[in-house]
Formats: C-alpha cells, sequence, structure tokens
C-alpha cells in the first residue's frame, strides 16, 4: 500500500473541514475531538499537533472562515478612490442584502449545540473587523461625512449591533426580517455617524453601491 503524505496546511485544512461538518451536523457541544479523529482515520496526537485543545480548533475554524469576508472588507475600506460614505454604504447592503452570499457561511452555528462557536464569532468579529471600522469613521470625519467623537467606540457599536441583533447565526431571522430590524433604528445609525437624516436610508445607500459597485 502506498502512503499518501499530506503537507502539513493540507492536514490542517482537512482537520477543519471535518470538524465543519461534525459541528454542523451534531454541534460543538456534542462533537469530540475522537469523533473528529475517528471520521478521519487519524490518530488522535495527529489533532494535537495542530491543535492544542477543541477550543482553539474551532477558533482557528472561525478565523478562516472570517478570512474571505475580511479580505473583502479590507478591499473595500482601503480604496482610496472611494469616500466614506461609499464604503459605509456598501457595508451595509454586505450585511444586509448578502449579495455575495457570506450570510450561508455561517447557517450552521443555528444548532443548539452550537453556542460556543457563536460566540467565538462574535468576539473574533468584533476584534477582527474593528480596527477596520475605526479607520473607516477616521476617514469619514476628515471628509466632513461622518461627526464622530470616538471613532473605535462607534466602530465597536455598529459592529455588535449588525452582528448580534439581525445575526441570522444567532437568530433565524430572514432576510425581511433583519433588514426590518435595521430600519427600526436607522435615526440611531445616523445620529451615531452624525450625519444628517435620511442619510442612511436603504434605499440611498443601495443606490449607492449599485452605481459604485454593480451590486
Amino acid at each position: 500500500m502506498i502512503r499518501v503524505t499530506k503537507s502539513a496546511s493540507e492536514r490542517r485544512n482537512e482537520i477543519l473541514d471535518t470538524a465543519e461538518s461534525l459541528f454542523s451536523e451534531k454541534g460543538y457541544e456534542k462533537t469530540s475531538t475522537t469523533d473528529i479523529t475517528k471520521r478521519m482515520g487519524v490518530a488522535q496526537g495527529t489533532l494535537y499537533y495542530y491543535f492544542k485543545s477543541k477550543e482553539a480548533l474551532a477558533n482557528a475554524l472561525i478565523d478562516r472562515q472570517l478570512k474571505g469576508i475580511k479580505q473583502e472588507f479590507t478591499e473595500v475600506i482601503y480604496n482610496e478612490t472611494l469616500t466614506a460614505y461609499e464604503k459605509i454604504a456598501w457595508i451595509f447592503v454586505y450585511e444586509l442584502d448578502d449579495p455575495t452570499g457570506h450570510v450561508e457561511i455561517f447557517k450552521y452555528l443555528q444548532h443548539d449545540s452550537n453556542a460556543t462557536l457563536r460566540q467565538i464569532l462574535h468576539v473574533q468579529t468584533i476584534c477582527q473587523f474593528t480596527p477596520l471600522l475605526t479607520d473607516l469613521n477616521i476617514q469619514g470625519n476628515k471628509e466632513g461625512l461622518f461627526h464622530i467623537e470616538n471613532p473605535t467606540l462607534v466602530a465597536e457599536f455598529f459592529l455588535s449591533t449588525i452582528h448580534h441583533w439581525v445575526d441570522s447565526s444567532l437568530f433565524k431571522w430572514n432576510k425581511d426580517e433583519r433588514i426590518a430590524r435595521i430600519k427600526a433604528i436607522q435615526s440611531t445609525f445616523e445620529h451615531l455617524f452624525g450625519v444628517p437624516h435620511g442619510k442612511f436610508d436603504l434605499s440611498l445607500l443601495r443606490q449607492t453601491v449599485k452605481v459604485k459597485f454593480n451590486y
């Protein structure tokens, strides 16, 4: 029998793929590391070589899932041809209308036994995306479009709201239900960013994104 040798990257991703599949089927709390290695047909030591614990594996899985989303945010937020308003419009449309289908990535977190993964997702989202949103807020202040006293705290609040109240991995809202909840506090966002009333109307945001991003 020919022995198949996999690179460290391939083996690591294989572990994450298997864990993601089992977390979707059984939930994080009900999946053991033995379940993962048994399905893979490898020894326990193989898993622990790459991940010190089940929690470390979970953090790595969420980080991998956020990587593509963060790359999209980074490309938009640091695009020097876009205004801060065009960028915040893109974020609203990206999160609410889901033109790229990124919401589906986290649908498995709705499983009753995935509460730990949902918590990890929320913490990583705040930690990874707050610096990006802070830079966007600073740009908006410089352009005179936003009037924000504390760009970092506003970024944290914005992310917390988007990724908690309207989060499909936490609540089983459909698209219309998510949008209705954001519309209900649209004036709060306008006050938060210091923009005129109606500036964050979803129809205006969508039109801005349609022109600039073709969504």
